[in-house]
């Protein structure tokens, strides 16, 4: 039977094959009184000459005539291509449904349907084909393994299990044990999937598709040596993908054993944009003084991209706390380079970590003027301007931005940010809201709302939908977790507000706002020795409410 490989390759003859023109005869063809089968002889030759002068309809023709002699299953197909190919789809299919009429357990018209349908981009309508034919050839363990393929790239991973496990244990090939494998791990069952592709390479030591599987399950699991074991073996079948040589090496790096990883930098192809990436897994990892070295080795080789040079002042600035060397290193990118982008942003953040705020500005403006489609500069501008306390020229820059992109949510927020800082809630609340109608999934201002009206104390409600939709899109924010705390304690849900509040200073702990809330929590709770500790770390990390905090302090006092 024409297996799935077959079908492949068909396809590509199907759909590509094409002819050169042959000069019209000189001489009248004549009409012979012939025998059905030199008939259909006769008429099989005519059309394939019409196939060879690109005349493909009137090939479909002759062997329609051909078909009226003789029926037979290789004509039916080769009807159907010749449809096919002189752009008449329908009639393609047609053919091929009129031949199961007349012959349906023939395999090579059902897998030859199948062609048609891949071709035509109808998968489903493909699977269903398959599965006529299971019914008609239960035996076949091809059409199995075929519609295991189909069901696992249209991500039915029960189905396609399902079905895989109709075919006896001891019949199970390779393939079909590595679909199970596939099929069990997007289903979350590890443990089976791992039995399935274990059997499928002990079957098959060069599946190395079944092998790469097993890796990312490992790797998944946080396995780490026994897929960078996995992935080493694949490197000595003979698999050179520059991917997988990363991979190794990236798994290494995880193991702490940038050494071992650095030997497989010579397995991987001679070109700088490799070693590039090597480099950059390095500096990711945290190893910058292995990828410094690997950089100095592309710079001595000479012809290197201006690209060295960020990866360079990546490592001045994060592994050696060198931010000059790095702002040195960034401004030898030049304008025209496709990193020039990526490095003068990195230059303004390296400035506005220093607190040289004017330094940041001059290099946002500048941003603004050589990249003016970029909302970035904006964004930096706005934020530097509300920081030095200008914020009527911090709305100003977002105004000119959103004049631009008017749904920037980015810049709409640090609109609301700037009416705050003004002191006008309002306004400040009513541009949030507006962010949450463009983006329902923006974090910040889900927070932003929900906490503000914890703060006034009104429609607590909503406040915690709000917070806890925030909270589901960032699970790990103790800013978010300090919101959830103040709206169960404006409800009156102290033991909830106590439980989260403890919650919050596990992410947050150098935020007096957080602390003042987790010691009023305390307070109301009646454990007056963790109030006071909230109210000392929130007066530690120098609180704005120094006055109120102390008269706290005070009160607390009588309860000792």
């Amino acid at each position: 039977m024409i297996k799935l490989s077959s079908i492949i390759i068909s396809m590509a003859v199907l759909l590509t094959a094409g002819c050169a023109v042959k000069p019209e005869p000189l001489v009248k063809q004549v009409e012979w009184e012939l025998s059905s089968e030199a008939a259909v002889t006769f008429y099989y030759l005519r059309a394939q000459d019409e196939i060879f002068r690109g005349r493909f309809l009137e090939s479909a023709s002759l062997l329609a005539k051909a078909i009226e002699k003789s029926p037979r299953p290789g004509l039916y197909i080769e009807m159907a291509r010749s449809y096919w190919r002189g752009q008449d789809r329908d009639m393609a299919f047609k053919s091929i449904e009129q031949a199961l009429n007349v012959f349906p357990d023939e395999p090579g018209l059902y897998f030859f349907l199948v062609e048609l349908f891949l071709a035509d981009n109808r998968n489903k309508d493909a699977v269903e084909v398959l599965e006529k034919y299971r019914k008609v050839a239960p035996d076949d363990l091809d059409v199995f393994q075929d519609l295991g393929f189909f069901y696992l790239e249209m991500g039915e991973y029960p189905k396609a299990l399902d079905l895989l496990e109709q075919v006896p244990d001891k019949r199970r090939t390779p393939e079909i044990l590595y679909y199970m494998g596939r099929a069990s791990n997007e289903l979350g069952d590890s443990k089976k999937a791992v039995e399935f592709l274990r059997r499928a390479v002990d079957e098959n030591p060069l599946f190395l598709q079944a092998w790469a599987e097993l890796a990312f399950i490992y790797e998944r699991k946080r396995d780490y040596l026994q897929a960078e074991e996995i992935y080493e073996k694949l490197l000595n079948i003979g698999e050179r993908n520059p991917d997988l040589i990363l991979r190794v090496i990236e798994l290494n790096l995880k193991l702490n054993d940038p050494d071992k990883a650095l030997l497989f930098l010579d397995r991987g192809p001679v070109d700088v944009q490799f070693r590039l990436d090597v480099a950059n897994q390095f500096i990711t990892n945290s190893f910058y003084n292995h990828a410094y070295d690997i950089l100095q080795e592309i710079m001595q080789k000479g012809a290197y991209p201006p690209t060295v040079y960020f990866y360079l002042a990546l490592i001045a600035y994060q592994g050696w706390s060198q931010p000059d060397e790095a702002l040195e290193y960034l401004s030898n990118i030049p304008e025209d380079d496709h990193y020039h982008l990526q490095a003068l942003s990195f230059s303004i953040q390296i400035y506005y970590e220093q607190e040289q705020y004017h330094e940041a500005l001059q290099l946002s403006s500048l941003g603004r003027e050589i990249h003016p489609l970029e909302s970035r500069f904006v964004f930096f501008e706005s934020i530097i301007l509300e920081i030095l306390g200008k914020y009527s020229q911090a709305l100003e820059s977002i105004n000119s931005g959103l004049e631009k992109w008017p749904t920037d949510t980015d810049l709409l927020f640090r609109k609301g940010s700037v009416w705050n800082k003004k002191g006008d809630k309002d306004r400040s609340i009513q541009i949030m809201e507006e962010i949450i109608v463009i983006d329902q999934d923006h974090h910040e201002a889900l927070n932003y709302v929900g906490y503000t009206l914890a703060e006034q104390n009104k429609d607590l409600d909503r406040a915690l939908v709000l917070i806890n939709r925030a909270l589901n899109l960032d699970p790990a924010n103790g800013y978010y977790i300090d919101s959830l705390a103040w709206v169960y304690y404006m409800q009156g849900h102290y033991d909830k507000a106590w439980k989260e509040i403890q919650r919050a200073v596990e992410f947050v702990d150098d935020d007096p706002i957080i602390w003042e809330h987790y010691g009023d929590i305390a307070k109301v709770m009646e454990i007056h020795d963790q109030a006071l500790y909230g109210y000392e770390m929130a007066l530690e990390y120098e609180s704005e409410n120094t006055e109120e905090i102390l008269e706290k302090i005070e009160t607390l006092g009588n309860k000792f």
